[in-house]
């Protein structure tokens, strides 16, 4: 239960009347204190000498007794004496709640003061953070030098008597921590006053590109100068100091607000890109991500790794900060997008821009595991934090296969409105596209059971330690920080199911996976982005030599080629029918030919940018066999176009050596995924996966595995139903529509039948179902049963079909602790 809220009479009584018997157990405090009859001055001293006593507390459950239901004195210095033993790292951390906590402190020069104070003596990165925490909260530029604070606005609910107390501490900050200290701030500050001078010009100017490129240039090249003379570190870490601004490739995102992109360089000419936002609250975006990073931590302390990126968000003041870029990483708009307009629909999207940029086998396996546990990630922490406004903007993937989201101006259930139609209608974003990732194609496979498995093993870590989020939460909603309320915590508090055990928490978050899954408002969602989104410019793949390798290769990388011939066509599905060409490429130094695979359309692309490159080069063209009247998938149109092919390569080879053995031809010919997955190159047609999958199936053969969770407590027998993988197709070739029965055995009345829903067409089905059998008696009676699972295949017209099942004795198991485990089905009696 929470520790902010009072606990009912009856509870407060037993609290207050058991109170010397929790004294060893650290986490009870906070509830009796708040169960405690009176808190009058004759009553102080046995309260106090009982909070002396008290079992240490860890100091990050600590930090929930700096709360404003927790007012007197020898509470708080307590709580102090047990947050100290944070290391500086878990400081910096908890350090907006810290500072938020100073307005519930009975006295200027607290405890909790000093404290703040006297660690940031003793780190220069708690100082650093300790700073710009402080001078996000005051107003002005120059919040230390104010003379009077003025009246803040209704949306920051902070009273002007806190503002008196954040300057006092800001400005003992300064004159405690030294002259190297206050330089850098001083020079942070007049950095950040000229980006904002910066940001609103390139606002207020003509709405124009030009005008405003012409603005943002002339504004950082004053900076860049400023810079040269006195180099400074930037908001977002001490440890990043620039030098200086590379004007030339900085620029701006044409949003609302037209945040500012702007590349930093080191003393090493290094690159240091940031985002500089003027109108909008960064507040909530530090939130946001300081609960995420919280939230990965506690799944690496349970050992559980989900290749989380998150990244910097430091408020400068009054709707303005500085954001961290994350390097090469792209919108999903963009990637959906390369398939056209209607890309949002489609499922290879994703896949082919990993394809693209993980050309071997191995890199791509990496980056599919990165995807898919990244991905789980984001999928519990977004809908734990109730984050909203999920267009396919704010989604980044990563080349390295890391998804993350970006920009939380809209959390804790705050829906995204277009006009009447809610846009946010599923609890996370969970795409068809992000599934045919997972999956390895567009049938569910026992990788998703993976995907589900990790979402709910995250869910329920987080779970475990909701109390760590709530507290926190609730410091900043009593301060009205960042437009949060009690109401916020609560929403918080309703998505971690506390009523819930831990099974039925992971099968209600299995059902939330399905709903994500099988909605299409998602990606009718992205499609209107993508339509508003069509006045914006500059989508296109700059920088890249060709749309399909989003690398330059050279001759030097990739071997000098000795010849390149075309060596067959192929027909494939993918799935509509579709012609490619397989090329025998030899190269110097490599005794063994290679075979890469290339389509007409990519042939088509690089011969248009031979033209674009080499103006003068005389190349064959192929525009045409480009365009055919008809059916241009057919078996003729693919012949015709290879003998095509043959004369662009002859004539391509002739050429000068600065063209035929430029970057772009070694470009074009750079091995890809797709070239080192083939099995065969005499294959005239590939054939179809199912196909394949056909040839090794038996289904007069029962194979595959049920997942299932037992466990026995409080006369009550749960078994959840959580995977089956590996069945057999259909005679006829299809996947079988699956349920499972369970029976507690032995069951002549078939009184404890039990039933799953049905799971349409898969042979890897995932069900997540919790079944429960009222046992009184005991262990000892339990023990005696056995436990029938038995997988059927559902069918409307005949009789349902038999496809394996299991037998487990109950009295193999210790049932009062949870176990999960995978049984090989069989065949039964039944």
């Amino acid at each position: 239960q929470d520790c902010f809220s009072n606990p009912k009479v009856t509870e407060r009584e037993v609290l207050w009347e058991k109170r010397h018997y929790l004294l060893n157990h650290s986490q009870a405090l906070p509830k009796v204190l708040l169960a405690a009859q009176n808190w009058d001055f004759s009553c102080l001293p046995d309260l106090h000498s009982m909070v002396h006593y008290w079992t240490e507390m860890d100091p990050v459950s600590a930090l929930q007794l700096l709360l404003p239901c927790f007012p007197d004195n020898v509470v708080r210095n307590k709580a102090v004496e047990w947050i100290k033993r944070l290391t500086n790292d878990q400081f910096v951390d908890y350090s907006p709640q810290i500072v938020q906590a100073l307005k519930y402190e009975n006295y200027e020069a607290s405890p909790l003061a000093k404290l703040l104070l006297d660690r940031s003596l003793s780190s220069p990165r708690v100082a650093h953070h300790l700073y710009w925490l402080l001078v996000h909260e005051l107003p002005g530029d120059t919040p230390q030098n104010t003379c009077e604070a003025g009246v803040p606005e209704k949306s920051r609910v902070c009273e002007a008597r806190y503002f008196r107390r954040l300057q006092l501490v800001l400005r003992a900050l300064l004159a405690v921590s030294g002259d190297a200290l206050r330089k850098a701030v001083m020079s942070q500050q007049l950095l950040v006053k000229g980006l904002a001078g910066v940001a609103d010009s390139v606002k207020t100017s003509k709405d124009d590109h030009k005008t405003r490129m012409a603005t943002l240039t002339q504004g950082l090249r004053n900076i860049h100068s400023s810079l040269i003379s006195s180099p400074t570190c930037l908001p977002l870490s001490p440890s990043l100091f620039v030098t200086g601004i590379q004007v030339q490739s900085s620029s701006y995102f044409p949003s609302n607000t037209l945040p500012l992109k702007i590349n930093f360089t080191n003393e090493e000419d290094t690159i240091i890109p940031a985002i500089f936002k003027v109108g909008d609250d960064l507040q909530q975006d530090m939130l946001t991500l300081q609960m995420i990073h919280l939230m990965d931590k506690l799944w690496l302390k349970e050992g559980l790794d989900l290749k989380m990126v998150t990244f910097g968000c430091v408020p400068t003041g009054h709707k303005k900060g500085m954001i961290e870029l994350v390097s090469e990483a792209e919108t999903l708009r963009k990637i959906q997008n390369e398939f056209g307009l209607t890309g949002s629909f489609k499922d290879r999207p994703i896949a082919e821009w990993l394809a693209k940029h993980n050309p071997s086998a191995l890199d791509y396996e990496r980056a599919v595991h990165n995807f898919t546990a990244s991905c789980a990630g984001y999928c519990v922490a977004t809908y734990v934090l109730g984050i909203c406004d999920r267009h396919n903007d704010n989604i980044m993937l990563k080349t390295s296969g890391h998804l993350f989201h970006i920009d939380f101006g809209k959390f804790l259930g705050d829906a995204q409105m277009f006009g009447n139609f809610k846009r946010d209608r599923t609890p996370f974003i969970l795409t068809s596209d992000m599934a045919y990732v997972i999956n390895g194609g567009d049938k569910p496979s026992a990788r998703f059971h993976h995907f589900v498995d990790l979402c709910c093993q995250a869910f329920n870590i987080v779970r475990k330690e909701g109390n760590i989020i709530l507290n926190l939460f609730m410091l900043m909603a009593s301060s009205g920080a960042g437009g949060l309320t009690v109401d916020s915590v609560r929403y918080v508090q309703s998505a971690l199911l506390p009523t819930l055990t831990n099974a039925e928490a992971a099968a209600t978050f299995a059902r939330k996976i399905q709903s994500s899954l099988k909605s299409w408002f998602t990606q009718i969602n992205f499609f209107l982005h993508n339509l508003a989104q069509l006045r914006f410019s500059g989508d296109h793949n700059i920088g890249e030599l060709l749309s399909f390798v989003p690398k330059v290769y050279s001759v030097q990388q990739e071997g000098r080629l000795k010849s390149v011939e075309v060596f067959n066509y192929q027909k494939r599905y993918d799935p509509e029918k579709y012609y490619i060409y397989i090329l025998r490429v030899e190269r110097a130094n490599q005794p063994d030919p290679s075979y890469l695979f290339r389509s007409y359309k990519e042939f088509c692309e690089f011969q248009h940018k031979i033209c674009i490159m080499f103006p003068l080069a005389k190349c064959y063209s192929l525009q045409g066999t480009s365009l055919h009247v008809g059916r241009s998938n057919i078996k003729q149109v693919a012949a015709k176009r290879m003998v095509e092919i043959k004369k662009f390569l002859s004539s391509l080879f002739l050429m000068a050596d600065e063209i035929c053995h430029s970057d772009l031809v070694y470009t074009f010919f750079h091995p890809l995924l797709r070239d080192q997955q083939e099995a065969s190159i005499h294959q005239a047609k590939l054939k179809d996966r199912k196909k394949d999958r056909l040839m090794n199936n038996d289904p007069y053969i029962i194979k595959g595995q049920i997942n299932l969770y037992i466990h026995y407590e409080k006369d009550t027998l749960w078994v959840m139903v959580q995977h089956v993988q590996g069945l057999n197709y259909l005679p006829n070739g299809q996947e079988p529509s699956t349920y499972v029965k369970v029976y507690l055995l032995p069951d002549r009345t078939k009184d404890t039948k039990r039933k799953t829903k049905v799971i349409k067409k898969s042979c890897h089905p995932s069900f997540m179902e919790m079944l429960e059998y009222r046992v009184p008696g005991g262990l000892e009676r339990i023990q005696q049963r056995y436990l029938q699972a038995t997988v059927w295949n559902y069918d409307t017209l005949q009789e349902n079909e038999f496809l394996g099942g299991t037998v487990i004795k109950l009295s193999d198991f210790d049932l009062t602790r949870e176990t999960t485990d995978w049984y090989p089905l069989g065949n039964v009696h039944r």
